[in-house]
Parts: C-alpha cells; sequence; structure tokens
C-alpha cells in the first residue's frame, strides 16, 4: 500500500502528477491520496480539494478525507493558540487523524508515506531526506519524499502537466496558519478575521504573540499586514513541528 499525504498544495499536486507518471516504472499498486481536514481551510480551499481528489481519481487512485477535531474546537480544549509558546496544531489536526485512518487502513504498517516536501520550498526543509526508514510520526512506517531534490521549475512543470495553475502560496488547509506572514493576513477575507476575532474573545487570548507584530488580537494584525513597517525574519518564520505531516505541501 502506498498513501500520499496530501495537502492539495502545489507540491502535492505535483507530486499526485509524478506518481502517475513514474507508477508504470515503479510498479506502484494500490495508491491512496489522504487529507486531513483540519476545519480550519479558507473558504475556497473544498473546492482546491476536490480538483485534487477527482486528479487522483482520474488516475486510479483512491482518496480519504481524515477528519480532525478541528482547530476552533483544539483551541477551546487547550485554553489557549498553537504557537504562543506550545505547538500543538499539526499533531492534532493532521497527525492523529492521519494515524487513526492509517492503523485501521495498514494495521501492520506496511504502507510507504509519500509526501511532497522539497528541499528548496524553505530553509527549513533544506534538508530533507530521500527516505526516512521508520517515521515515529507515521507509526513507523516508511516515508519517501521522491520530489525531495525537485527545483520550482521541475514542480511548476508538473503542475502544468495536472492541468493545475501554480499558486502563489501554500497551502490553505490552514488558513490563518499560526505562523502567517503580511502576504497571508492580507489575503484573508473578512469572514477568516471575524472567525479568528470570535474564537481569540471566547477563550480570552490572541491567535499571535504580541511581541511578534505589535499588535494585541486579529483586528490590529490586519493593521500591522496593511501599514505597519517589516520586520526582519517575519516573512521566513516558519515552524520546525509544522514541517512533521508537510504541511502547507
Amino acid at each position: 500500500m502506498n498513501i500520499i499525504s496530501s495537502s492539495y498544495g502545489n507540491d502535492s499536486i505535483a507530486l499526485i502528477q509524478w506518481i502517475h507518471e513514474m507508477s508504470v516504472y515503479l510498479c506502484l499498486q494500490d495508491v491512496t491520496v489522504a487529507y486531513c481536514d483540519t476545519g480550519w481551510a479558507a473558504p475556497n480551499w473544498p473546492q482546491r480539494v476536490e480538483r485534487g481528489e477527482a486528479l487522483a481519481q482520474q488516475y486510479g487512485f483512491k482518496t480519504v478525507r481524515c477528519k480532525s477535531i478541528g482547530m476552533a474546537e483544539l483551541v477551546r480544549m487547550k485554553k489557549g493558540w498553537p504557537g504562543n509558546g506550545q505547538q500543538f496544531c499539526t499533531a492534532h489536526l493532521k497527525g492523529l487523524p492521519f494515524l487513526q485512518w492509517a492503523d485501521e487502513a495498514d494495521p501492520a504498517c506496511k504502507a510507504t508515506v509519500i509526501i511532497g516536501k522539497r528541499r528548496a520550498e524553505s530553509e527549513a526543509r533544506k534538508a530533507t531526506p530521500e527516505f526516512i526508514l521508520e517515521s515515529e510520526h507515521h507509526g513507523g512506517r516508511r516515508v519517501w519524499h521522491p520530489l525531495y531534490a525537485h527545483s520550482d521549475g521541475e514542480r511548476n512543470a508538473l503542475l502544468i502537466r495536472a492541468g493545475f495553475e501554480t499558486l502563489s502560496h501554500r497551502s490553505l488547509e490552514c488558513n490563518p496558519c499560526v505562523n502567517a506572514n503580511r502576504s497571508d493576513f492580507l489575503r484573508l477575507t473578512a469572514g477568516e478575521i471575524g472567525r479568528v476575532n470570535d474564537l481569540e474573545a471566547e477563550i480570552g487570548k490572541p491567535m499571535y504573540r504580541p511581541k511578534r507584530f505589535n499588535a494585541v488580537g486579529i483586528y490590529s494584525v490586519i493593521h500591522w499586514a496593511r501599514f505597519g513597517k517589516k520586520r526582519p525574519g517575519i516573512e521566513a518564520e516558519e515552524s520546525a513541528c509544522a514541517d512533521l505531516f508537510g504541511c502547507g505541501t
């Protein structure tokens, strides 16, 4: 069994295309594309997921959606936001639902988990290996990053062949992400901003550390994104633990 862990972002779609093109040479069979629903996606992201699933099914792959507790309920349970000194969203919203499904579909842990991470994506991923023989974060299963050495251009060529445009941003499976930067904030809809504000008011804590943007609460953060001075390091800020399950890939 082969499991593609997908967010249906640029690299995930490119990976589906690459596996399709190479499956005849690699004799890959029984491929399932798994997507974890974080309950925090951008309003238009479900349409992207549907397109990605249609592509996978066209290639003869199975598709599955793993349901998580959802960001809002997770924040209520933890009485705080991930990223404020405790990064727990990836484990609960992606890791746990993925493992629950994988352990049912592959109880012997013989499957290979395939993820579209690339070294060229970011500084945090520049050491991405091709294989992890036994990944503790995937139930001891083997993890394969077949696109680990692909350049942006090579990735984009795969997207073209898949019939997909290249997004100018990471996957919007979680929006806003706890590691969002200025451009991410400027893409938020009024509904997404309101959703954050309502949850901030409910639990009595801001989503983003006040010191990070010199702003308290999402509306102040949006004001910083529109008018504030550039802060060194913010655009490239990325959490290492969010990298475990290919967040944003």
